[in-house]
């Protein structure tokens, strides 16, 4: 059964945090990654990644070059990180 990871932040600015994002797709699946989706409202972001297992989401979440893709999307303070979610329906 695959978790989900959801992570909330606000960013400087969403269309130059976007691209970054986009950017981050191969270390995302590096570790695991299946799918994502993202939501937003003005610069406030909610992703939800979902991974096979809760090891490679932690994994991920670990992972120093996340927290430099962070930072080049201009993230303002710390993320909310929760999860691993369990999908029920």
């Amino acid at each position: 059964m695959s978790t989900w990871m959801a992570v909330r932040h606000t960013c400087q600015d969403f269309d130059a945090w976007k691209p970054v994002f986009d950017r981050g797709l191969g270390l995302r699946q590096e570790h695991g990654a299946i799918s994502e989706m993202v939501f937003r409202d003005g610069n406030d972001v909610m992703v939800l990644v979902e991974f096979p297992d809760a090891g490679s989401q932690e994994s991920f979440q670990g992972d120093p070059r996340l927290r430099q893709d962070m930072q080049d999307a201009g993230v303002i303070g710390a993320p909310n990180v929760s999860g691993p979610w369990d999908r029920v329906s």
